[in-house]
């Protein structure tokens, strides 16, 4: 009966403990103070040689706190969970409990000489925290009837370890709230905030590491931005994907339990960076250190983010500033008449980046490299070269090309000329709003420039015209003047030359007249400069809407119809390749052998190239002697006599024509061409035999002729003839 009166006594003492500890426990304000209350209160009440507390991290017990001498278990109880038996997760246990088996937790007590020892389990309804663990060296009587108790007294443990998480989770925000009150940001400074935020997270969570990454939007990467605190691993920059998400780059986002953390810093719906803490592997964060970096993160991101946008319009209200000034000094320039290798050394030096100046033909004007890209200036020119026809043709737009050297070509435009191409080597993605605008003020400047250097060779140009289409006239008035002129242009206008005249069709493009003039100059020009590299000797000018070309009789040397081809050739790929809808005539005439036969010479370019724009288009280009009995009708007509005889000829049909959807003066044409033959002639016009005889009948009632008769064919052919050796306007002609 007194064994039984000492178990009840013992039992009682137990309860009594446990009430205590628990009303004792749930006082406590930290995690910390609750356990280690709980484990001193059972040291000093039963002597044991080992107290400790085990938590769940992931799937290991961890020992968090512990009481006694010469112990390892910071090793030696660090187990899997696996490793351990279920019942102990279960219920109060203790040595005596019949085992079906051995596991990793027993053998670790083995190890540390406990002979005797219980655990209580740290559980309740909602989670599992781990465990409980008293133990003896010598070999104590355990009371099996208080296990019920201790499984209980574990419920307890846990609810006391909320609270005091809770009561922690309160302070942590109270302190938070008295650090936004007390922090101030009064120096506007990104590296003031960031140090303040790492110090405020990582001491309110106990970390040993903490940082932010501000993302980059240019470079699309997440950027460390110092001052970071204690020690972090990870990289400087880390580039993103738009298709991977953020928790791909970045360890447990909004996860607690691991040993790192990372907080999203969120703007207007917008990420603008991260707040990155890490801990030992062994100390993990928990649900409250999450929720107090959300907390501190809600109120830094918006700091952060002002203070960016300060530092922004303070940034680009600097720039401004020197952006006012570079455009005085570039107008100074331009005032004082620098030439545009100063300009360029003055853009490139004020705005810091490497330049190249070229003309409409693109050809190199001038540069100015930075010193660290001086080394790549023709590498530069030679992908430059290599765009050559998608520069040209792009005309008022900008290239951007981004390969093994990154460029930008900014073409000069004045109405709808371009008068050459500026290039900044500079990737597009630095280029911001400022930058551009000063480029735009730049491109100006050189129009300015360029309209100036203009002026004054069309200047020349049309003096040189003025003196040289004296040339062209019936009569040179002033042979000595002419001859002066050209020796100061070193042209010998004595020596025997061959005169050519060229024309450049644009009917089929449809823009204005105007514009078409300037499109026309603008392909003389083209046409200039590239056959300047190859026949350097030619003499151009321009009389009226014709082109005039004039080589020297030695140039054709031997070979005087292969030399014209591939000059018309070459002529042609040249108009091509800036439009293919520009056609292309060229007539040539004879040799010159006194200053007088110039204008002769010139009349049978003409001529010839009349000729060819009529009826020899496909050809292209002829010789005025290979034109047959178009040259006795030149000889032999003069033009008034031959537009009546035109007229009177042909112009019925083309009145009728032009009210009528049906060309009956191209198909009169065709039928004399093919002498009055109806199958040849009908196969030509891709028509039926029977539509070529009815259109005849109504050519015969409107000219009131017989074309049965051959005199009569004859005379409409010499009309069409003089019509095209003499280019008349159809539409004059159909004036009655």
């Amino acid at each position: 009966m007194g064994g039984i009166i000492s178990k009840q006594k013992l039992r009682d003492r137990i309860e009594k403990h446990l009430r205590d500890l628990t009303r004792k426990l749930i006082s406590f304000d930290t995690v910390q103070e609750t356990l280690n209350y709980l484990l001193e209160s059972f040291y000093r009440e039963y002597t044991c040689d080992l107290v400790a507390v085990l938590l769940q991290e992931k799937d290991r017990l961890v020992p968090v706190v512990w009481i006694g001498e010469g112990l390892h278990i910071n090793e030696t109880l660090n187990l899997s969970m696996h490793e351990c038996g279920s019942d102990l997760f279960e219920s109060a246990l203790c040595m005596t409990n019949k085992r079906q088996k051995q596991c990793a937790f027993i053998e670790a007590l083995k190890k540390e000489k406990i002979s005797t020892w219980f655990t209580v389990p740290l559980k309740n309804q909602e989670k599992s925290l781990g465990l409980f663990v008293i133990g003896f060296r010598h070999e104590v009587q355990l009371l099996l009837e208080a296990q019920q108790d201790f499984t209980e007294f574990g419920h307890d443990v846990v609810a006391a370890i909320d609270l005091a998480q809770e009561k922690e989770e309160q302070k942590r925000k109270i302190k938070g709230i008295e650090w936004i009150r007390e922090t101030t940001f009064s120096d506007i400074s990104i590296e003031s905030i960031i140090t303040k935020v790492v110090e405020r997270a990582a001491k309110g969570t106990n970390a040993k590491g903490a940082c932010i990454y501000i993302y980059d939007e240019v470079n699309q990467c997440f950027t460390l931005t110092p001052p970071v605190y204690g020690e972090v691993s990870l990289k400087e920059k880390i580039y993103i994907n738009s298709v991977q998400e953020v928790d791909y780059y970045f360890p447990s986002v909004e996860k607690a339990g691991g040993s790192e953390l990372t907080i999203p810093l969120v703007v207007n719906l917008k990420t603008i960076g991260m707040l990155y803490v890490c801990q030992e592997q062994h100390r993990p964060f928990y649900s409250e250190d999450l929720e107090f970096l959300k907390f501190v993160s809600a109120f830094v991101s918006m700091q952060l983010e002002n203070t960016r946008l300060y530092q922004e319009e303070y940034e680009s209200k600097r720039r401004l500033e020197k952006i006012l000034s570079y455009h005085q000094s570039l107008m100074k320039k331009t005032v004082e008449g620098d030439d545009l290798k100063a300009i360029t050394s003055t853009v490139g030096s004020m705005l810091e980046i490497s330049v190249l100046l070229f003309d409409r033909f693109l050809r190199l004007v001038t540069s100015h490299f930075q010193k660290e890209k001086a080394h790549l200036s023709g590498l530069y020119e030679e992908k430059i070269l290599s765009k050559k026809s998608e520069i040209i043709q792009m005309h008022t737009k900008k290239l951007w090309v981004e390969e093994e050297v990154s460029f930008s070509v900014w073409p000069i435009v004045v109405g709808r000329d371009v008068l050459g191409y500026f290039v900044i080597c500079l990737e597009k993605k630095e280029m911001d709003q400022v930058l551009f605008l000063t480029l735009d003020y730049t491109i100006n400047v050189y129009a300015i420039e360029f309209i100036k250097q203009k002026l004054v060779v069309d200047a020349r140009e049309q003096e040189k015209e003025k003196f040289i289409n004296q040339l062209f006239s019936e009569k040179v008035e002033d042979q000595e003047k002419v001859i002066t002129y050209a020796a100061l242009i070193n042209w010998n206008v004595l020596e025997s030359h061959r005169v050519a005249v060229l024309s450049i069709d644009v009917s089929k493009l449809d823009e204005e007249s105007i514009a078409m003039d300037g499109y026309k100059s603008w392909l003389w020009d083209q046409i200039k400069t590239e056959l300047i590299r190859f026949h350097p000797s030619i003499i151009y000018t321009r009389k009226d809407d014709e082109y005039i070309l004039m080589v020297k009789k030695a140039e054709e040397k031997k070979a005087p119809y292969d030399y014209w081809e591939h000059l018309f050739k070459k002529i042609k790929r040249i108009v091509e390749k800036a439009n293919h809808e520009v056609k292309v005539f060229l007539g040539i005439g004879d040799f010159t052998e006194s200053i007088k036969d110039y204008y002769y010479c010139y009349m049978k370019a003409l001529k010839a190239k009349n000729v060819v724009r009529n009826r020899m288009a496909d050809e292209g280009y002829a010789y005025y002697d290979d034109l047959g009995p178009y040259i006795i009708l030149h000889n032999s007509s003069d033009q008034l006599a031959a537009e009546l005889f035109v007229k009177k000829h042909l112009a019925p049909l083309i009145q009728y024509s032009e009210k009528n959807n049906v060309d009956l003066f191209h198909t009169l044409y065709v039928f004399l061409q093919n002498n009055g033959n109806y199958r040849e002639a009908s196969k030509e016009l891709f028509i039926h035999r029977s539509t070529l005889e009815y259109r005849i009948e109504r050519v015969e009632e409107i000219l009131n002729v017989d074309l049965n008769h051959a005199d009569m064919r004859f005379e409409l052919m010499m009309a069409y003839k003089l019509y095209n050796l003499f280019d008349f306007d159809r539409s004059e002609l159909a004036k009655r």
